[in-house]
């Protein structure tokens, strides 16, 4: 009886030593909200949320809603088959894809200048001399600081209109930063890469009326993040980026849930963070059976 009991104690220490000696990272939220204020590309549609009920129902407190919105409105995914024929749709998108090491690629200096800055090749090779190789399976972040005009429609698309993007000849009438085409191309060419992000509401920066860098992207069945949220609070490199959009049968787009977690090492695809969780069920576990044995 003593050695089981020793054995017993030995297993919960270890169990809570190795919880303690794994951080579980900080954790940043990288979506907006929905809700009135919820921008969307020009043309596209709003987010409404109606209130079905909302107070005593019987004895119970009940609340329910009824939402209406556009695939590409506020933070969200665009699938591949978005803007390319025969390309995976979103739940298609495979779940694999949705988890992977987070790069944040900073245009924020040049993009104070310039509205219409582009993430250019010369970005990324810098990023590279920096940081080491952009990592297999990575979804590449531009932050252009633009986060800092959401919600106000003007500030942030730099138009006021919401019906569409082009004057009447045709030309955007959009400024905004994104992926210049050869940096997009140069990505999908030299690097394994799932996914990409941008704080802006395109990939493509507002002058662009063919959206090449969409092209591109979709083409390799990349999935595009726009409307990222917080991004001045992710770290250039050491994060985890989890990407769960809404699993919409043949949809060209999703609301989509994004975090990053800091120092949330993801190994054989079983995230640490997860693992702690399940290590510090462990320990909880064996000590419910100690005091049911003793």
């Amino acid at each position: 009886m003593y050695y089981t009991r020793s054995m017993i104690v030995c297993l919960t220490l270890h169990a809570l030593h190795a919880v303690c000696e794994h951080d579980n990272g900080d954790i940043i939220d990288l979506t907006y909200t929905f809700d009135e204020n919820t921008l969307f590309f020009p043309g596209h549609e709003g987010f409404v949320q109606e209130i079905l009920h909302r107070g005593t129902y019987g004895p119970l407190w009940f609340e329910s809603n009824r939402i209406e919105t556009g695939e590409h409105t506020g933070t969200h995914m665009d699938a591949p088959a978005h803007l390319r024929e025969g390309q995976l749709r979103i739940e298609a998108v495979p779940a694999s894809h949705l988890v992977g090491p987070g790069v944040k690629v900073d245009i924020s200096s040049k993009a104070s200048m310039d509205p219409d800055a582009q993430v250019e090749i010369n970005d990324l090779m810098a990023w590279e001399e920096e940081n080491g190789r952009i990592p297999d399976g990575a979804i590449v972040m531009m932050f252009s600081g633009w986060g800092k005009f959401y919600p106000n429609r003007t500030a942030y698309f730099g138009s006021d209109r919401n019906d569409s993007y082009t004057d009447e000849n045709d030309v955007s009438l959009l400024n905004f930063p994104g992926f210049s085409t050869p940096a997009a191309e140069w990505l999908v060419e030299n690097r394994n890469i799932v996914g990409v992000g941008v704080d802006t509401s395109s990939l493509d920066f507002g002058q662009s009326t063919n959206f090449s860098s969409h092209v591109v992207f979709f083409e390799q069945n990349i999935f595009g993040l726009e409307n990222v949220a917080n991004l001045d609070k992710m770290p250039t490199t050491g994060s985890t980026i989890y990407a769960l959009p809404m699993k919409i049968k043949d949809g060209s787009g999703a609301p989509v849930r994004i975090i990053a977690i800091v120092n949330d090492d993801v190994i054989n695809g079983v995230s640490a963070t997860a693992s702690n969780y399940f290590l510090t069920f462990i320990a909880f576990f064996i000590v419910f059976v100690y005091k049911i044995l003793f």
